[in-house]
Order: C-alpha cells, then structure tokens, then sequence
C-alpha cells in the first residue's frame, strides 16, 4: 500500500515538474535572425518550438544577425502548439519519473 502511494506521489511530481520544465523553455530561448528569417512566425521553445509568435518587426538592413528572444504577448499575437506543448511535457514527465524511481531505489539499496 506504501509503495503504491509513493509511485502515485513521485507521478505527479514528475508531472509536475515536467510541465514547468517545458513551460518555461521559450524564457531561455533565442533565435539568430538573418535577413531570410521569417519574423511572421517567430518560433520558440527547447527542444521542439511550443510557442509561434506573428511579430511585426522591421529590422535595419545594417541590424543583421541579431539574436530574438522571446517578444511582448501583448503586442505580438502568441499561439501555443499544442502537439509539441503536450508530446514535450509527457516525454519530460516520464524521464523525471524515471529519474525519480531510480533515486529511491538507491536510497533504499543503500540503506
């Protein structure tokens, strides 16, 4: 009964931090901008893009390369990808459950 509590605890832990793990990615995250980038689709998040902005950037042509984080939500319209958002949390979720498991099993081999 204990062992099952704890698998169902270190579960929504793993999910837990999976989900802020993935979430926060686009905060990280920087894009080189060349002339040929499209800045209409302005794509972030590690490793898969989860977040597109339309950007309404006009750079100088003397401004290239530049890097381009993450830009104001409230001025750009911002779409979340749902298919990368959700396949990245589930894959995060199961490798910190992983992690996780392997952990208490060494403290408990340990002691």
């Amino acid at each position: 009964m204990l062992e099952k509590l704890l698998r169902h605890r270190l579960l929504l832990v793993s999910i837990l931090i999976g989900w802020i793990g993935v979430t926060i990615t686009p905060f990280f995250d920087s894009v080189l901008v060349t002339p040929d980038y499209d800045l209409t689709k302005h794509r972030l998040g590690l490793p898969l893009p989860i977040i597109e902005q339309n950007t309404w950037l006009t750079p100088l042509e003397d401004a290239f390369p530049f890097e381009l984080g993450l830009v104001s939500p409230l001025e750009n319209p911002t779409k979340i990808l749902i298919g990368n958002y959700l396949s990245l949390v589930v894959a995060a979720a199961c490798a910190v459950y992983v992690i996780l498991l392997s952990i208490v099993s060494l403290y408990r081999s340990a002691r």
